[in-house]
């Protein structure tokens, strides 16, 4: 498998009428995303800190916002985004109405 070539794998997906682009992590990235989300959980106000960093990591043009930027956006939408990131990378599980598996409705 060393032949081959690790390329950056994206999908377009809805956010606030508009489209931005997602990526999907490395195990890598899975990993530093899990060790920044351990450290931004002692400082996280409501989430916030958690969405940003989620963002920062697999929302392609978010890389250099700052948690303040977030702010602006509304809550659920940045909640919407941030599952659909997870389900993107293999973290979360949706079934094919687009809800989370074992959650009733």
């Amino acid at each position: 498998m060393k032949h081959i070539k690790i390329i950056e794998i994206t999908k377009k997906v809805p956010f606030l009428d508009q489209e931005v682009e997602i990526k999907q992590l490395t195990v890598r990235g899975i990993k530093e995303l899990q060790r920044s989300l351990d450290k931004a959980k002692t400082e996280d106000v409501g989430g916030l800190k958690t969405l940003s960093t989620i963002f920062r990591e697999a929302v392609v043009g978010a890389e250099n916002m700052k948690d303040v930027e977030f702010e602006n956006f509304p809550i659920k939408a940045l909640t919407e985004l941030s599952q659909e990131i997870l389900v993107y990378n293999g973290l979360a599980a949706s079934d094919d109405k687009g809800g989370e598996l074992g959650k009733k409705s």
